[in-house]
């Protein structure tokens, strides 16, 4: 009796095992059948062309780069001439109606001065003198951002008039240069698209999904009417401004696709 319902456990593990490796071994079939539909894929035969696009933009923004620097015998003096200098510039800077976002601090600092006496040495090694402080130099770096770019060059030399010795600029940019960006980028696109399927009907092909896209974006190059350009630094003497070329910029994209062909 033990027997015959040992046997039958053992027919039911084998039956067990049966199913648990067949259905192992259909595992592995449908995988591979899986598998087998991208056999050759890597051959799959493509074309590649590139586009460009160009978008010529106006400068809307000119840039000043401001310098103020003051020496005074005590670091409160020299802090205190750099506070004066710094409200007058800004309190000019609101009167042309600069907004306060457009007016920012870049970085500054107090530092001392030394003076090094000289040392008469007759014996060797030359003895040394501490430097000593004789005084202090406070200064500030300030970037002004003016929207009304055809008055940049008179805001220029209304800041020597009111005591700025030291201004970089102006430098003629784009504010908002992404929205050119993406102009050029559908030109450049447009372009590429128009080549391959000029290249397709050359080859007698059909284009099919595009498998690959790399954009290189050259930014933007400042193209200037004239050669006319304000110097690094103003004169103390205030000049009469002159009408600067705020000229063109470029804004260049470069696409690379590439499509499978049928």
């Amino acid at each position: 009796m033990e027997t015959i319902f040992t046997n039958k456990n053992f027919t039911k593990a084998g039956i067990a095992l049966v199913v648990v490796l067949s259905l192992f071994v259909l595992a592995l079939f449908i995988n591979e059948v899986k598998s087998s539909s991208y056999i050759g894929q890597q051959n799959i035969p493509t074309i590649s062309v590139s586009g460009v696009g160009d978008v010529m933009a106006v400068s809307d923004i000119a840039t000043l780069s401001i310098n103020l620097s003051y020496d005074g015998k005590t670091a409160t003096e020299a802090q205190k001439l750099l506070n004066e200098s710094i409200t007058k510039t800004v309190d000019y800077l609101k009167s042309q109606k600069i907004e306060e976002k457009d007016i920012k601090s870049e970085y500054g600092g107090l530092s001392p001065k030394y003076s090094y006496d000289q040392v008469v040495c007759i014996t060797y090694p030359c003895p040394q003198k501490e430097p000593k402080i004789i005084g202090y130099t406070a200064s500030q770096s300030i970037t002004v951002k003016v929207r009304a770019v055809d008055t940049a060059s008179e805001i220029r030399t209304g800041l020597v008039a009111v005591g700025v010795t030291n201004i970089s600029g102006p430098t003629f940019s784009i504010d908002d240069e992404d929205t050119f960006k993406e102009q050029a980028r559908a030109k450049a696109i447009e372009d590429a698209q128009e080549k391959a399927e000029v290249l397709a009907k050359q080859l007698g092909v059909r284009l099919g999904k595009i498998t690959s896209f790399s954009e290189n974006s050259g930014g933007f190059y400042p193209m200037y009417d004239a050669k006319v350009m304000m110097s690094g630094s103003a004169s103390s003497e205030v000049a009469p401004a002159p009408t600067l070329p705020k000229g063109e910029n470029k804004i260049t994209s470069n696409v690379n696709i590439t499509y499978e062909i049928k």
